[in-house]
């Protein structure tokens, strides 16, 4: 089996390229083992025209991995079914579930409108798993609620309202042929948290590169600070903070790692 991998950046919060339009969310194609998959399909209106422009075919995709069940990464995913009902969909089931913000005057509502129902071809992702040859899905990543949860976010059932903690929140790693490649959706679990499960998965394979959001556009320098100490002893590559995890915290990456860290935005593609 070959394991070579090349992934394009989607949709993004940031593009730099002609003809391509950003949007606050995150989609990443990825060709790997002769096969078209997504990580997440952003809030679906820049998707399909930025798939247009590069020159990829939506309808070829195999499988759509969700990340978590926030509309910023699976709005584009009932426009693909209608493109293609039998898509299969690899997501863990509580994506489904109602999740809401809390804003100064109200509950936001930003889940996905989609029903588990009305899918054709969905698997749960609720354990760590082998989700095609090469390709691993985490499960529910284990963490302390403690370290993690963040009171504006809450899911709502049987209309109850309680804290979101997340379970949903899962992340991609690949096997490439120069190391393993990890996708982050948008981390909420914690970035800590999945690469040190993923590790202790993996044991000492090289990381050859980090992708994805990292939820750090709220967060204080001291937390930047400790997450770069963190990656500091990890022997990682290539990382490519986008989406939430801000610019602030993506350019103090780029000040501390230089050329290991890449400012991605739309339209980026990166071959392993």
């Amino acid at each position: 089996m070959s394991k070579n991998l090349e992934i394009t950046i989607l949709a993004e919060n940031n593009v730099e390229k002609r003809d391509l339009l950003a949007e606050h969310g995150l989609s990443l194609y990825f060709k790997y083992n002769g096969k078209e998959y997504l990580f997440d399909t952003g809030q679906g209106k820049v998707l399909f025209g930025n798939a247009k422009k590069l020159g990829i075919d939506l309808k070829e995709i195999d499988t759509i991995f969700l990340s978590h069940g926030h509309d910023d990464h699976t709005g584009g995913l009932k426009e693909l079914l209608k493109l293609k009902p039998e898509l299969r969909i690899f997501a863990h089931s509580e994506v489904f579930m109602g999740k809401y913000k809390k804003t100064e005057k109200e509950l936001e509502f930003i889940g996905t409108a989609l029903q588990k129902s009305e899918l054709k071809n969905f698997e749960a992702a609720e354990n760590n798993s082998m989700a095609a040859p090469g390709i691993y899905n985490t499960g529910v990543i284990q963490a302390d609620p403690k370290n993690y949860t963040n009171p504006r976010y809450v899911v709502k059932e049987n209309d109850k309202e309680k804290i979101d903690l997340f379970n949903d929140d899962t992340s991609l790693y690949l096997e490439s042929e120069s190391g393993l490649v990890i996708l982050l959706g948008c981390s909420h679990k914690g970035v800590k948290n999945i690469i040190d499960q993923i590790i202790a998965e993996v044991g000492d394979k090289k990381i050859r590169a980090i992708i994805g959001g990292m939820h750090l556009k709220r967060a204080g320098s001291d937390k930047i600070e400790d997450l770069i100490k963190y990656f500091s002893q990890i022997d990682f590559e290539l990382l490519v903070p986008i989406h939430c995890t801000g610019r602030e915290a993506a350019v103090k990456f780029k000040q501390a790692f230089g050329e290991r860290v890449k400012l991605g935005s739309v339209g980026d593609k990166f071959k392993f």
